[in-house]
């Protein structure tokens, strides 16, 4: 009975992981918590029968499952970064322990390189940067390598996170070069690539980062596995950024434009990517365009008040201003003067508001 129903959670746990290297667009809010809620039942049922079962063999598989799904939610949904939740902290002192324990019994069960990296991803779980950051040290210094060197890959490129989080950006970007090495496909190369832009434009390296992000964006491709359409659209947002400060906005609004046409309507970056194509239209003197597209920002995410929300209204204003439309200006200025949000603009708001 008991093999049955681990059979089961395995067949389950690998169902799901397959789901989720062949999803296509963009995870919503929704989805991604739809995947958390299923791997936390996994998770549950698979701890249960590790504590139940007096079977080693299956006490084993149980085990490698939760390590394996620790590391699904880290690299499919998390995108390499964990919050150590209390029930993360359990879970990751319990494979520590585990991995232990198979060193000390001389088992074979895990590689000496799967236990550097199992032990690191526990540590990273367990909110211990710096055990973490040992552990995948040790994995991308390993003469050992698995079949695809997965583990390779992913070491160097969780090793860049961490040096991008402390702001030691130079480093980040030679880790992830280095993660290019053992990239197994072109989706994973073109995560790989994003990554490596995303400290050039931190360093301010610009053309730099622009020639990676795009090089990146021809190798996306939704129609195959480990397609992930966070580094994809942010890789476009990016392009679509570069190309704005630079005043070519031609060529911005043609990225800016792609994000909209991918990404869901409740998303942030389709607020985002609408904002910045509605400024686009005022630049070019597109007054209406520039109201309906920014409107469109503003009705897809009910934000609460902020400078950035402050800003649009200021530039709605200032569009219908433009087409002599006084009376449609109003509104938006009055909520800016009204509003309690610290907005640097809120002089010149009242002065026009004054005038009316």
């Amino acid at each position: 009975m008991t093999r049955g129903k681990l059979n089961e959670l395995v067949d389950r746990r690998v169902a799901l992981e397959t789901r989720l290297q062949h999803e296509k667009g963009e995870l919503s809010d929704t989805a991604v918590r739809g995947y958390e809620r299923e791997y936390a039942e996994l998770q549950r049922e698979l701890a249960a029968l590790f504590r139940s079962s007096q079977d080693e063999h299956e006490r084993i598989v149980a085990m490698l499952e939760m390590m394996r799904i620790l590391e699904n939610r880290l690299v499919y949904l998390q995108n390499f970064t964990v919050d150590p939740t209390s029930d993360n902290r359990m879970l990751a002192q319990l494979v520590t322990r585990f991995i232990d324990e198979l060193g000390e019994s001389r088992s074979t069960v895990l590689t000496s390189l799967e236990a550097m990296y199992y032990r690191a991803v526990a540590a990273l779980y367990a909110g211990d940067v710096a055990r973490a950051a040992s552990g995948f040290r040790e994995a991308c210094a390993s003469e050992q390598s698995d079949e695809a060197n997965d583990i390779k890959y992913k070491s160097y490129v969780i090793l860049g996170n961490l040096s991008h989080e402390e702001k030691d950006y130079a480093q980040a970007r030679e880790l992830h070069d280095q993660s290019l090495r053992y990239s197994s496909n072109s989706n994973v190369t073109a995560q790989a690539l994003a990554l490596k832009a995303l400290n050039s434009y931190a360093l301010g390296e610009f053309d730099e980062a622009l020639a990676h992000f795009q090089q990146s964006l021809t190798l996306f491709d939704p129609n195959l596995p480990f397609f992930n359409s966070y580094f994809y659209r942010n890789a476009m947002l990016f392009c679509g950024a570069i190309h704005f400060d630079r005043k070519d906005y031609a060529r911005a609004a043609e990225f800016y434009q792609r994000v909209v046409e991918t990404v869901g309507e409740t998303s942030y970056d389709y607020f985002d990517a609408l904002a910045h194509l509605g400024r686009i239209h005022f630049a070019g003197g597109r007054f209406e365009q520039a109201v309906e597209v920014l409107e469109r920002a503003l009705r897809s995410q009910q934000m609460s008040e902020n400078e950035y929300v402050a800003d649009l209204w200021f530039l709605i204003a200032r569009a219908h201003l433009k087409r002599n439309d006084a009376s449609s200006a109003r509104p938006y200025l009055q909520k800016i003067t009204t509003s309690e949000v610290r907005y640097e603009k809120k002089p010149q708001a009242e002065e026009l508001l004054s005038r009316m």
